[in-house]
């Protein structure tokens, strides 16, 4: 293997985050991640793929919280595009037999390739073509025909250096506080995350807008929301009072309430069984 080759994800890497209902979602597919090549590796997070062979079973929606990143995506089904994040709960609708490939880029990277504020993206998608050379025609085409995950990431890859844009301080500023709000969960305000990077809070707000495509308060909400649906799957906390305290909330009243406003139902519902 080449060093600017793609690779397996590194067992140490943290796992997928955002499933719900994690242990019947892998009832219904399966999930392989790949490591970006080295050159690439302060734009790209990671690449994905996901197969389903549902066989005569009945379709599955798989829902999910999305993390403040957009994604080049390849579907069988024909959903090709560059999406970026929903800001509500993602669904998408399994059946049959097929697979979705996508590039993940870090938060903040995407924006100097779009060469506009990312936040035109969430909730949103555009055709791969309104920022890279192939389109999204020619990638399906070659996906359907490529029985090779490395191959598409390889491939994915060329198409990113073709457009690779020169480096940008902000976007690099930008990935450094999302991951500051990803680590550090007692953060309730967007007022305490600008005061750590000695920013202003419309300074900070700019930057989200143009960078990461989602409020300050949004990410903050975000990652907490995260680690309460990982903390759920994994089986019953010790209480949900105890998760509410451990993630900002007032009392286990407001964080039910936060909880089943995104989700549409309570974190009791989520417990694995």
């Amino acid at each position: 293997m080449r060093q600017n080759d793609p690779k397996p994800v590194d067992p140490a890497v943290k796992p997928a985050r955002g499933l719900l209902h994690k242990r019947t979602s892998f009832e219904h597919f399966e999930l392989t991640r790949f490591s970006p090549s080295d050159d690439l590796g302060e734009w790209v997070e990671h690449h994905w793929m996901i197969l389903y062979d549902l066989g005569t079973r009945p379709p599955y929606t798989q829902r999910n919280l999305s993390h403040p990143n957009q994604h080049v995506v390849i579907d069988s089904r024909g959903e090709t595009g560059i999406f970026g994040a929903a800001t509500g709960v993602f669904e998408t609708t399994l059946s049959g037999t097929g697979r979705v490939f996508a590039t993940k880029f870090w938060p903040g990277a995407f924006r100097p390739f779009f060469g506009r504020a990312v936040s035109a993206l969430s909730d949103s998608w555009v055709p791969v073509e309104t920022v890279f050379s192939r389109t999204s025609a020619e990638l399906q085409h070659e996906f359907a025909g490529l029985n090779d995950p490395l191959g598409m990431a390889e491939r994915m890859e060329d198409m990113v250096r073709a457009r690779l844009p020169k480096p940008d301080e902000k976007a690099s500023l930008a990935r450094r506080i999302v991951q500051f709000a990803e680590a550090n969960l007692e953060l309730v305000s967007a007022g305490e995350l600008a005061g750590a990077f000695g920013l202003g809070l419309r300074a900070l707000q700019r930057l989200f807008d143009e960078y990461v495509g989602a409020s300050p308060k949004w990410v903050i909400d975000r990652y907490r929301m995260l680690e309460a649906v990982e903390t759920l799957n994994a089986g019953a906390p010790n209480s949900l009072t105890d998760l509410a305290y451990r993630l900002g909330y007032f009392d286990q009243a407001a964080f039910n309430h936060a909880f089943e406003k995104l989700t549409g139902a309570p974190p009791k519902a989520f417990l694995a069984p």
